[in-house]
């Protein structure tokens, strides 16, 4: 080989060792491929673990309180329609106790009043007690503060409903109050024997607390069935002697309570038919108060709440 041809050879390879060297640095500069994105398999929300602090920025939101769900009144009730033994057509109220196997207390209205009258007392309320699920302890204030409160551990189901011809117990009655205490008699031992079929109440506790001719019912209408009855205004208004009705509860063992204003006749000479005893006690307040008039928040006699509170604890022992 000529030295020309040499030369040649040699500067062919290196111009070939240049571009080699070349593409060398070029590879080396040019950013790494990409890796694959990661397969992300969804967590179900139900199994979903938030990130701690550490994981992440975002604000971790605080744990949601406990909520214990309790019994709540029902303020309208629940309206039940029954009938008396002669088949006419009555309609009530019934409110629950959170209690189970409560004691259940049925109002009875006066001549010409309507059971609607024992939800503006506050008595209803009263005597449901769902103040006592109240864990904070606040005291409960009912009807003006003359209603104290019932122990913690008592509560009473409720039944009120419209003696035939009042209320919504309708059609109008034809005649007056003598020639309809028989239809009256015959609705409050419906009542009575409605109370015991309400669900969620003691059969053995049902008490009757009533004015005026309901008075008079509570313990005409009591039979074999009641277990105490509170008599407000009472007068012998259905026809039965008031001491025949009231000792006939007496000999079974059961409280009945008497309550008259001093000038409401014939109320006082009914109370004092029955002479008092352990089960039996009469109370008398001034003037000529009548009936449901002394359920009245602003018109309720002290010392009334307590007289009924007294009567509650005893007829539901």
């Amino acid at each position: 080989m000529t030295r020309t041809l040499r030369r040649l050879v040699l500067l062919v390879g290196l111009i070939l060792l240049a571009a080699l060297l070349a593409d060398l640095a070029r590879d080396s500069a040019s950013p790494a491929a990409p890796s694959p994105a990661p397969t992300l398999t969804p967590v179900p929300a139900s199994t979903a673990v938030p990130a701690s602090p550490a994981q992440t920025d975002a604000p971790v939101p605080p744990s949601a309180p406990t909520v214990t769900n309790t019994p709540a009144p029902d303020p309208f009730g629940t309206r039940v329609a029954f009938t008396a033994e002669d088949g006419r057509e009555l309609v009530g109220y019934f409110y629950s106790s959170w209690m189970p196997n409560a004691p259940v207390v049925v109002l009875m209205h006066e001549f010409g009043n309507n059971q609607a009258a024992w939800k503006e007392s506050n008595i209803i309320a009263w005597m449901q007690n769902y103040g006592a699920l109240d864990s904070s302890g606040q005291a409960y204030i009912y009807a003006g503060g003359r209603l104290p409160n019932l122990p913690k551990d008592r509560s009473f189901a409720v039944l009120t409903f419209d003696f035939r011809g009042h209320g919504e117990s309708q059609p109008p009655l034809s005649g007056d109050l003598y020639q309809n205490r028989a239809g009256f008699l015959m609705d409050a031992r419906a009542a009575y024997a409605l109370a015991r079929t309400l669900p969620g109440v003691d059969p053995s506790r049902v008490i009757g607390i009533g004015a005026s001719i309901g008075a008079d019912a509570v313990v005409d209408a009591c039979g074999e069935i009641c277990a105490g009855a509170f008599s407000v205004s009472p007068g012998g208004w259905l026809g039965i002697h008031y001491h025949d009705a009231a000792e006939a509860v007496l000999a079974r063992g059961y409280p009945v309570r008497c309550m008259y204003a001093a000038k409401d006749d014939p109320s006082p000479s009914t109370c004092w038919s029955v002479n008092p005893n352990d089960l039996y006690r009469i109370y008398e307040y001034p003037g000529v108060k009548h009936g449901m008039t002394f359920f009245v928040p602003r018109k309720m006699e002290a010392g009334f709440g307590e007289n009924l509170l007294d009567f509650l604890l005893a007829a539901s022992r």
